[in-house]
């Protein structure tokens, strides 16, 4: 992520030790020193003639301050665009690193939100944070006629900024047509330098195209700014779908807890949340009614009659009796499903429809088993028990060199990882809750009480669960830990035995690890552990949420291992030819995760800030941050898709899971494979397929979907942003695309198979091989930064091409952008080599003090997850 030059990196280290606050968004900074190292170097002539006027008079020019026109009574309230006015405002009250910019090609729909948001700053209607701030609006036009050319330009842009920002970080600039704006890079390092330094925030403005073109795909400024899409004002007389008629409501138009609220307090003083389902939400009496409260509106459902509001009691009580609403409600505290459950679009499926004559049911993983081969499961633990009050854990080994008869967790790493599979804690009702949360859990202690183990202790628990699959029906089998990645696939013991696993029908589900980053901060490529690296397994990477439910701020987790896999053999002349396979599959949330807690273990005695609380009893919760995180996530996913489909091949789970991923805008294919997890968007695709086949038993091309099917549609809306599936499958140096993937049964997901095998390389060129794949799949040879699209759309960041052949990368180990990558493929964390065969819990302690990936630990700082 991080590129420098060496004058670009002095110049940020020193702005660095200048200002505490530019430590905490390192990630702004360093885009203004990796994208414009050149620093701000104007025309001599031309940026002294524009700096011999002074920042107030050219702000005073080229400005104008809307929150004063709204004072002044000369803007007008507009309340067709209310609910973006008001997302817009929670947005920036929220702060964050991502500046918010309004994405419609009508120029007059994004000026009349930013002049809502000015005119709720002028008349008190904001949040606290956003009270003494005050909306400029650049008049992007005149700034670029009165400049002869570009060095005028920036030296005008630059005078305005300096007039903004002397005013202590209470402006907000709002910059139309922002994408013209930075493409002079002096005036976009300058903006973003303020922006990271908190003298300034910016609103933006863009066309669809432009945002696309000019700011998504770029990766620096695609991590600087977030789009807000906007649909526009709805049309005069149009209805919403669905939307209820009052004649629905029965009964007073007032909730009995709020009866209650209002009989308690006589004076009616009390403040409370409310929800108000109107009849006509832009009623101008209404709204009058609501002012004349000192109340305050928080937010409002789309473009519905459904406003979120602040008021006193005795402004509920007046609404009620004004025949302008037709229910009034607290905005109650819901009984959360969880951030994970959220954000992975699963809340959303959990009740499933009766189809195929199957009758309804709820996807929580009933029935399947789900191996977790780590440190142990505290047994007690609530979240672990079924609604009966019986354990869900039916077995439970010990193949460390401790007692055999402890199946304890005093580490703490794998209860928590089985928590987020497949736990089922009603702490905070309901809102720490696993993926597959009734799913049997097989415990397989492979990790002693420091998080250490050998390949040996990690192979006799595969084959331990190889050898009782079928006694409790052991689906999915996940591994939060990892060696060095020495050994090619091909030869790697565990890799091996990874493979007969997957050969006998179990998905395997593997984290990638925390190696993304050297101890310095920069990016490294490469660092995919055992037995991460076979193209077998399922290999996770960790994405950060950033603590918030919908996907359009989702980044990758800066500790997350990227690929591609360096495990080598060597030829008989002693020559290393590394596989060179691209990793991960996709990502999954892994930062600052809750999940169950095992009372006073070693991570929490040892890092007691990781504690959710200060319990150590058998509801405990407590944070952890790894790929370690994300792998659990995505086998609880798994276990979900064999609960839809028990005939689904372990290649096809990777398929459903890579071909609904969410590709995140910005991270290559080597850091988040086909993109971020999307259950919804998965369950919805397995659902379609056929029920009446075994797949083990079909040929190439037979069909794997109903007669008149056709594809569901290819795209997922979760925590109220729509997003594009991937629509892709990673191979060894490919990815494939089509919707033959999903309607045609491909050779490639037989359980003996994997993806790559379809795909030949002669010539410096790759082909299908119609021996494994139909025609009509597109094969892409090249890795991209993604622009967030289907179909790996992108940038170019290096073609697969150099992938094969001699198994050497970029020639010297370096590989090309902004990582680097280790040649050998032995050095893990910063510069510490572990021993063969030492296992550890992905990015956690081993025992000899020695932290591997240890920034995993404790996380991106960054929002945590709730």
């Amino acid at each position: 992520m991080v590129r420098f030059t060496r004058k670009g990196k002095g110049a940020i280290m020193k702005t660095l030790v200048l200002s505490k606050v530019m430590q905490k968004t390192l990630s702004m900074v360093f885009i203004a020193s990796f994208l414009f190292a050149n620093t701000l170097a104007f025309g001599t002539n031309d940026a002294n003639r524009v700096r011999t006027l002074s920042s107030e008079a050219v702000v005073a020019k080229y400005t104008t301050d809307l929150t004063q026109l709204g004072r002044e009574g000369r803007l007008r309230k507009d309340l067709s665009l209310e609910s973006e006015a008001i997302r817009l405002t929670n947005a920036l009250a929220e702060g964050g690193l991502r500046q918010p910019v309004l994405v419609t090609d009508l120029r007059e729909t994004r000026n009349t939100i930013v002049e809502q948001l000015a005119l709720n700053i002028a008349n008190g209607d904001v949040p606290s944070g956003l009270a003494e701030r005050a909306i400029v609006r650049l008049d992007v036009d005149s700034v670029y006629s009165n400049s002869t050319n570009g060095d005028e330009f920036e030296g005008l842009f630059t005078s305005i900024l300096d007039g903004a920002v002397s005013d202590h970080g209470k402006k907000i600039l709002f910059i139309d047509d922002l994408g013209s704006v930075l493409r002079s890079k002096n005036v976009a390092a300058k903006l973003l330098s303020c922006v990271a330094e908190g003298k300034i925030a910016v609103i933006g403005g863009s066309t669809a195209a432009d945002y696309r073109d000019r700011i998504d795909a770029d990766t620096t400024l695609a991590d600087a700014f977030t789009a807000f899409t906007v649909e526009g004002p709805k049309a005069a007389g149009s209805e919403d779908e669905g939307a209820s008629s009052s004649g629905n409501y029965r009964g007073g138009n007032l909730s009995p807890d709020l009866r209650e609220m209002i009989a308690s307090d006589p004076s009616g003083r009390t403040r409370v949340d409310v929800i108000i389902q109107a009849g006509n939400a832009d009623n101008p009496a209404l709204r009058r009614l609501i002012a004349s409260g000192e109340a305050r509106i928080t937010g409002r459902v789309g473009s519905t009659d459904t406003l979120v509001v602040n008021m006193p009691l005795s402004t509920v009580q007046a609404l009620s009796q004004s025949g302008l609403a037709n229910y009034i409600s607290p905005d109650r505290p819901t009984s959360s499903t969880g951030h994970i459950e959220d954000t992975t679009g699963l809340s959303l499926m959990r009740s499933q429809p009766a189809l195929n004559g199957r009758a309804a049911y709820t996807l929580d993983g009933t029935g399947v088993g789900i191996a977790v081969l780590d440190s142990g499961i505290y047994a007690a633990h609530n979240g672990f028990k079924n609604n009966a009050g019986a354990s869900r854990i039916v077995a439970n080994v010990n193949f460390t060199n401790s007692n055999l008869s402890d199946t304890s967790d005093g580490y703490g790493h794998g209860t928590h990882v089985a928590g987020l599979a497949a736990g089922n804690s009603n702490v905070s009702s309901g809102s720490y809750r696993g993926v597959a949360s009734n799913a049997n859990i097989i415990s397989v202690r492979v990790l002693n009480g420091n998080g250490q183990g050998q390949q040996s202790w990690l192979l006799n628990g595969l084959d331990w669960v190889l050898t009782n699959r079928t006694t409790y029906n052991i689906r999915v089998v996940n591994l939060s830990l990892g060696a060095t990645a020495i050994d090619s696939y091909t030869n790697d013991p565990v890799c091996l035995k990874v493979k007969e696993l997957v050969d006998n029908g179990i998905v395997v589900i593997a984290a990638a690890g925390n190696l993304g980053k050297d101890s310095l901060g920069n990016k490294r490529y490469g660092q995919i552990h055992s037995p991460g690296n076979s193209p077998y397994a399922i290999t996770i990477g960790a994405s950060n949420t950033i603590g918030t439910t919908a996907h359009g701020d989702d980044t990758i987790a800066s500790f997350s291992s990227r690929g591609p896999t360096r495990s080598f053999y060597t030829t008989s002349i002693g020559t290393k030819v590394f596989d060179n396979i691209i990793k991960p599959d996709l990502v999954a949330p892994g930062n600052k995760v809750i999940s169950s807690k095992s009372p006073m273990n070693l991570m929490s005695v040892e890092n007691p800030q990781l504690s959710l609380d200060l319990s150590n009893g058998a509801d405990s919760m407590m944070y952890m941050s790894g790929t370690s995180m994300s792998s659990p996530v995505v086998a609880g996913a798994a276990a979900l898709l064999l609960q839809v489909n028990p005939n689904l091949t372990p290649q096809m789970v990777k398929m459903l899971l890579q071909y609904t991923a969410q590709p995140i805008a910005g991270a290559n294919t080597f850091e988040q494979g086909a993109g971020e997890l999307n259950i919804e968007g998965a369950v919805r695709l397995a659902r379609s397929l056929r029920t009446d086949v075994d797949f083990r038993l079909l040929t190439l091309g037979d069909s794997m979907v109903p007669s008149g099917w056709t594809m569901p549609t290819a795209s997922s809306t979760v925590g109220g942003s729509t997003v594009s599936w991937s629509q892709i499958v990673t191979g060894f140096y490919t990815s494939l695309s089509g919707s033959q993937l999903v309607s045609k049964f491909q050779r490639v997901y037989r359980r003996d198979n994997s993806v790559g095998e379809g795909i030949t390389f002669g010539n410096g060129s790759f082909s299908l091989d119609n021996t494994y794949l139909t025609s009509g799949l597109s094969i892409n040879r090249n890795v991209n930064t993604s622009n967030g699209s289907p179909f790996g759309a992108g940038t170019l960041y290096l073609s697969y091409g150099v992938l094969v052949g001699d198994g050497v990368l970029v020639g010297d180990g370096v590989i090309v952008g902004d990582g680097v990558l280790v040649s050998d493929g032995v050095l893990v964390g910063d510069g510490v080599l572990i021993g063969d065969g030492v296992l550890i819990g992905d990015g956690v302690l081993i025992g000899d003090g020695v932290l591997v990936g240890d920034s995993a630990l404790q996380g991106d700082d960054t929002p945590a997850m709730q």
